[in-house]
C-alpha cells in the first residue's frame, strides 16, 4: 500500500481500532513482565524495582487520550504488586481511594533487599494494608509468597486477624511455613465464607486441632502443592466450626502434591469419603498417593491427573465419566493395557489425553516404535485428542490443559520418586 507523502491532507498518524488497545497495554504492561515469585527461595529487590521503573513509564499511556487513560488505569490497577513491610504502600493506599474499584488481584511477597530500603513496623504496615483492602470492594484474588513467619508469625498484629476480604474468591498462600499455621488459618477464616478458590503451598507444619472460624461454604477448588500433607487437618478445614456445616459439599477441584520431605505419604481415602467429597469431585490431581483408592472414591471425575512414575494398572478403576486423562508414560508400557482401555466402553467419554514423558523416556520416544506408535494409533482410532509432555515444552504452554499447565511445573520441579504397588 503506497503512502500519499504528497497529499497535503495526509497524516501520519495510525488509528488503532479501539478493540484492540486493551490487547496492546495489556502484554505491555509492567505486571505481565513481571517475573514469577518463588514459594521458597528468596527474592531480591531487582526485579521490584524494575517493576517500579516499568510503571512510571507505563503510565505515560494514560496521557495519549481518553480512551487510552481507561484502558490504562483498567490493566495498571488490575493487580496490585506489594512488597511486605515496604513503604510504598502508603502512596498506594492514597492511590486506591480514587482507583480501588479496579483492581481485582493483590500480590504480596516477603524480600531481601541487597539496598537499604524504608519499611514500616509491622502494625503499621498491616493497619495501612486493612485500609487498602476496603478500598477494593471488587476484590476477588490474594496471593501472598514467601516465608509467613515473617507474616504470621506468634506475635501477630491484631490487624491481620481483623482482614475483611469483601469479596475474595481466591486465596493463594504460598511459602515456608514454621510455628505461625494457626495464625494464618485464623486470618484465612476471615475470607472463608467467599472463598471460592484456596491454593496452599509449602506448608511446613499443618497444625492440629484447628477448624475455620467460618465455614468454607463456597469453596469449589482446593489446591495443595508441596505441602506437609495432614488428612485429618484437612478434613478439620472441610469441616469448619460445625458438623452441619462441610466444605465437601462444594467441593469440585482437588489438588494434592505431599511434600517431598514426606516419605511416606498418607492414605487420602478418609478425605475423600468424608461427607461423600468424593463423590462430587470432577477434578483430581495426586502425586505419590494410591491412584487406584483415590480413584475408587471418585465415581464421577470428568478430569484424572496422576504424573507419578508408577507400575500400578489405573486403567480398570478410571471412571466412564472421564474427560481429560494426564498420566505418566510408565503406564504405558505394555502399550496393550491401554489400547484395550481406550478402545473399551469405559473410555467412551474421554476426549483428551495428555502423556508425561521423562527426559529417559523421550529418548526412547525419539528413536523407536513402541509403545508410542500404538498409542497413537489408538487414540486416532478413538478420536482422543493426543499431548506429548516432553522436557522443556511447559513453557509452551499446552492446548486444552491450560488450567494444570502450572500444576505440571510443579512435579516436574520436585525429586523423582517412584510408587510401586502390587
Amino acid at each position: 500500500m503506497a503512502l500519499a507523502l504528497d497529499d497535503p491532507h495526509w497524516s501520519p498518524t495510525v488509528h488503532i481500532p479501539p478493540e484492540l488497545i486493551p490487547s496492546i497495554l495489556q502484554h505491555i504492561s509492567p505486571t505481565s513482565s513481571f517475573p514469577p515469585l518463588p514459594p521458597i527461595q528468596t527474592f531480591t529487590d531487582g526485579p521490584w524495582q524494575q517493576y517500579r521503573h516499568d510503571l512510571r513509564a507505563f503510565v505515560q499511556f494514560a496521557l495519549v487520550c481518553r480512551t487510552w487513560s481507561t484502558f490504562t488505569r483498567e490493566i495498571m490497577f488490575h493487580t496490585l504488586i506489594v512488597p511486605w513491610l515496604d513503604e510504598s504502600i502508603l502512596q498506594l493506599c492514597s492511590v486506591l481511594r480514587q482507583f480501588g474499584s479496579y483492581s481485582r488481584v493483590m500480590i504480596i511477597f516477603t524480600m531481601d533487599a541487597s539496598d537499604p530500603m524504608r519499611l514500616l513496623n509491622r502494625n503499621h504496615f498491616c493497619a495501612v494494608l486493612e485500609a487498602c483492602f476496603r478500598l477494593m470492594p471488587q476484590m476477588e484474588k490474594v496471593e501472598i509468597y514467601g516465608t509467613m513467619d515473617k507474616i504470621f508469625g506468634h506475635s501477630m498484629p491484631t490487624e491481620v486477624g481483623c482482614f475483611e476480604f469483601l469479596s475474595l474468591r481466591s486465596l493463594k498462600v504460598a511459602g515456608s511455613v514454621g510455628h505461625s499455621g494457626k495464625s494464618l488459618l485464623r486470618a484465612l477464616g476471615h475470607a472463608a465464607a467467599s472463598l471460592e478458590t484456596l491454593e496452599i503451598m509449602y506448608f511446613g507444619i499443618w497444625p492440629s486441632d484447628y477448624r475455620l472460624p467460618t465455614p468454607l461454604g463456597k469453596l469449589r477448588s482446593l489446591i495443595l502443592q508441596c505441602t506437609y500433607l495432614s488428612v485429618p487437618g484437612v478434613i478439620d478445614l472441610l469441616r469448619g466450626p460445625g458438623e452441619d456445616a462441610s466444605s465437601g459439599q462444594t467441593l469440585q477441584k482437588l489438588v494434592i502434591i505431599p511434600s517431598h520431605l514426606q516419605f511416606i505419604p498418607p492414605d487420602i481415602t478418609p478425605l475423600l469419603t468424608f461427607d461423600s467429597t468424593g463423590n462430587r469431585l470432577r477434578f483430581l490431581m495426586i502425586h505419590r498417593l494410591d491412584p487406584c483408592r483415590s480413584l475408587a472414591c471418585c465415581p464421577a471425575l470428568e478430569t484424572f491427573v496422576y504424573v507419578s512414575p508408577t507400575s500400578s494398572n489405573i486403567f480398570p478403576f478410571l471412571p466412564r465419566t472421564l474427560r481429560r486423562l494426564a498420566i505418566s508414560a510408565t503406564l504405558l508400557s505394555p502399550s496393550d493395557r491401554f489400547v484395550a482401555y481406550i478402545s473399551s466402553e469405559s473410555a467412551r467419554n474421554l476426549v483428551q489425553l495428555a502423556v508425561d514423558v521423562k527426559q529417559d523416556a523421550y529418548l526412547a520416544f525419539t528413536t523407536t516404535s513402541e509403545p508410542f506408535a500404538s498409542v497413537t494409533k489408538a487414540c486416532k482410532d478413538a478420536g482422543v485428542s493426543l499431548t506429548w509432555i516432553v522436557p522443556g515444552m511447559l513453557g509452551l504452554g499446552l492446548e486444552g490443559w491450560d488450567d494444570v499447565t502450572e500444576l505440571f511445573q510443579s512435579v516436574q520441579s520436585l525429586p523423582r520418586a517412584r510408587l510401586k504397588m502390587i
